[in-house]
């Protein structure tokens, strides 16, 4: 997490998958883009913030989830690409696309489709057959 150089506090809380390079990676650019510092970054392999905030682990694998700080309500999957996506400016009109898809049916969907084929590398990689993270199923 990064230090907050203001007084702003963070609004939006957003769990994602440290083991998976393009969720680490879109964590990099989005704090690159956070001037206003809204987001406070936690990586769901640390099993203390699971307990911390009450989340599922294996939901939290599947769906990457956002809890907006105010109401302490857990959003997941889309819903939290909406959210980060209404607290950046720069991004405002990428919202109506994704409450387009979620109003037509395939926004989840098509979350749901992207995070099955993401790739998951352990800190470190793997060795041999003692790799923390279980195969996914052939397709």
């Amino acid at each position: 997490m990064r230090p907050n150089k203001s007084n702003k506090q963070p609004t939006v809380t957003i769990f994602y998958d440290s083991f998976c390079p393009v969720c680490s990676k879109s964590m990099r650019v989005l704090r690159k883009l956070d001037t206003r510092l809204k987001f406070r970054y936690e990586s769901i392999r640390d099993n203390s913030i699971l307990e911390r905030y009450h989340i599922n682990k294996e939901a939290a694998e599947k769906r990457m989830h956002t809890l907006l700080i105010k109401d302490q309500k857990i959003e997941t999957g889309i819903f939290s690409i909406q959210r980060i996506l209404k607290q950046l400016p720069l991004l405002w009109v990428f919202v109506p696309f994704i409450q387009l898809s979620i109003w037509a049916g395939a926004g989840s969907k098509l979350y749901d489709w992207l995070a099955e084929r993401r790739t998951i590398l352990p800190v470190g990689g793997c060795d041999g057959d003692s790799c923390p993270i279980p195969k996914q199923k052939s397709r």
